[in-house]
């Protein structure tokens, strides 16, 4: 469930902020039309935006003096993170199978296999030392919510670390099969690539799979890993 302080009311009303602006990017919500959904006051409505407000799930704004509501990435989070819950008590689906097209550039991934500290990681953890290099995938529009369920789910921890010049952010992986060949997802704490995902391997897989650029791949993803 959502963390404290959150009641059952605040997490309704981001529900419900989510379906009034569900394929925009915000839209005019008054806490009067709010409390009507909630089935409370005007009053306890706009008390409970000020406080998811003040929390950082919802931000606020004007549009022609009318006021519009639109959900932070925290409060995507929220939402996806009670989705996860619910899909492991009700026995969903745990394997997401996830298609993009193949691109080159970026090089983000790249950056951890060729690191002896993360190195080290991979190999206890998913079982083998990468291949120095990462598969690039954008990922199609309509499934990118799917990876907003990954970024809510713990994944494999890799942990960042320190050295004498600056510090290396951690990461999370994700155990997948590209095709019958072993992979995994491997996603940057603080990655900017909302739509794309980077697969490790301990195979060359753009050799193996003989992918080009522009050349679309299905990838299997394992939450419980």
């Amino acid at each position: 469930m959502v963390a404290a302080p959150f009641s059952i009311l605040h997490y309704s009303a981001l529900k419900e902020i989510k379906r009034l602006t569900l394929g925009r990017k915000e839209d005019q919500v008054t806490t009067l039309a709010l409390g009507r959904i909630l089935s409370t006051s005007q009053q306890t409505a706009s008390r409970v935006v000020i406080d998811l407000t003040r929390q950082g799930y919802v931000e606020r704004g004007l549009m022609n003096r009318k006021q519009t509501l639109k959900l932070t990435q925290k409060g995507n989070d929220a939402l996806m993170r009670e989705y996860n819950d619910l899909a492991s008590l009700l026995e969903q689906k745990r394997t997401l199978k996830i298609t993009g097209t193949v691109e080159g550039g970026l090089g983000e991934g790249k950056y951890y296999v060729s690191r002896k500290n993360y190195i080290i990681q991979f190999n206890e953890k998913l079982g083998y030392v990468p291949y120095l290099g990462t598969l690039n995938l954008r990922i199609q529009p309509t499934e990118v919510p799917l990876l907003e369920r990954m970024k809510s789910v713990p994944g494999i921890r890799i942990d960042g670390f320190t050295t004498e010049d600056r510090t290396f952010g951690a990461a999370k992986a994700f155990r997948a099969k590209a095709g019958d060949i072993d992979c995994a997802v491997l996603m940057p704490e603080r990655t900017v690539h909302s739509d794309i995902i980077e697969l490790i391997s301990k195979e060359y897989l753009r050799e193996r799979l003989n992918l080009a650029n522009g050349n679309t791949l299905s990838v299997d993803v394992f939450l419980d890993s």
